[in-house]
C-alpha cells in the first residue's frame, strides 16, 4: 500500500511534536513533517486527498484544542484521507479535546480510524507532568503508530464499511471560558537573542522591543517562556498563579497514562 504519510502539527512548546514525529516515524521513516506553529506557517490551508495518510497533533487548552487550530481545521481539507488524531495534555485531563479534532476533521473530509490522547510537560509548571513525553511515552507511541497502520491496512484491504471512531468525550464541548487578556511579563534578565519574538505563534512578541508582548494576541501557551535562555519572561498574573498552584497540588503525584482508541 503506497501512500504519503504526513505529520501535521501545532506545537508550541515541542511535545506535540515530538508525540506526531514518533508515531508517524513508526509508520514510515520517510515522512513529511507540517509543522503549523508558526503564524505563516498557517497561512494556506493544506489539503490532502484519498492517497495520503495523515497524523494530526495538537495541545490541549482547558480541556479543548487550541481556538486557532479549530480555525486553521476549518479551512483544512481532505478527501476520504485516513487520519490518526492526536491530542497531548499537561497530565490533569484531555477532556473534549480529542472528540472535538476527531469531529472536526471528520466533517472536513478526512476519515478518522485511530486516535490517542498523550502526556506532556504542562507549559505552566514542570513540576507537572515534567520531562514528558519520556522514554515510556516514546514506546507507547511508537507501538500506537504501528498499530493504527495495520489495523487501517486490514480494514482497508476487507472493504469493510467506515465508521466514525469512538472516543472519549461529550457533548457539548467544554465551554472556553472568557478571560481578560494577558501576557508574560519581561525582566531585566533579557539579552535581546530574539528567541521568544521567533518562537510565538501568534507573534504577539514585538520583533524590535521583546519587553512588548500584545496581550490581545497572547494564547497563554508559555512558547516565549520556555525557550528564555536567560529565564527573563514569566506570567505574573493571579489567574495563571492560582491555576499553577492547582496543577501543582492536584496533579504533580500522580502519572497519567497514554488513552489509545482504534
Amino acid at each position: 500500500m503506497n501512500r504519503k504519510i504526513t505529520g501535521v502539527y501545532f506545537s508550541p512548546t515541542g511535545g506535540t511534536k515530538k508525540t506526531v514525529e514518533v508515531i508517524a516515524k513508526a509508520i514510515d521513516g520517510n515522512v513529511v513533517m507540517e509543522d503549523l506553529t508558526k503564524l505563516a506557517q498557517r497561512l494556506e490551508p493544506l489539503s490532502f486527498d484519498e492517497s495520503d495518510y495523515v497524523v494530526v497533533g495538537v495541545p490541549v487548552y482547558a480541556g479543548r484544542i487550541p481556538l486557532e487550530m479549530e480555525k486553521y481545521f476549518n479551512a483544512m481539507k481532505g478527501n476520504d484521507t485516513p487520519a490518526v488524531c492526536v491530542v497531548v495534555y499537561g497530565n490533569r485531563d484531555y477532556d473534549d479535546a480529542l472528540l472535538e479534532l476527531t469531529e472536526l476533521l471528520e466533517k472536513n473530509g478526512f476519515r478518522v480510524h485511530a486516535g490517542g490522547a498523550f502526556i506532556g510537560e504542562h507549559s505552566y509548571t514542570n513540576l507537572v507532568g515534567g520531562g514528558r513525553p519520556d522514554q515510556e511515552d516514546v514506546e507507547v507511541a511508537k507501538d500506537f503508530g504501528r498499530t493504527a497502520w495495520e489495523k487501517f491496512k486490514k480494514r482497508n484491504d476487507v472493504s469493510n464499511k467506515w465508521k466514525p471512531l469512538q472516543v472519549k468525550g461529550k457533548h457539548p464541548y467544554k465551554e472556553r471560558m472568557p478571560s481578560a487578556p494577558m501576557a508574560p511579563i519581561t525582566t531585566d534578565d533579557c539579552v535581546f537573542c530574539g528567541l521568544c519574538a521567533e518562537a510565538c505563534p501568534m507573534e504577539a512578541v514585538d520583533f524590535e522591543d521583546y519587553y512588548s508582548v500584545d496581550a490581545t494576541r497572547c494564547i497563554r501557551c508559555c512558547a516565549c517562556i520556555k525557550i528564555c535562555p536567560q529565564d527573563a519572561k514569566r506570567f505574573e498574573h493571579p489567574m495563571v498563579e492560582k491555576i499553577t498552584e492547582s496543577l501543582i497540588a492536584n496533579c504533580s503525584n500522580i502519572r497519567k497514562d497514554p488513552e489509545l482508541f482504534f
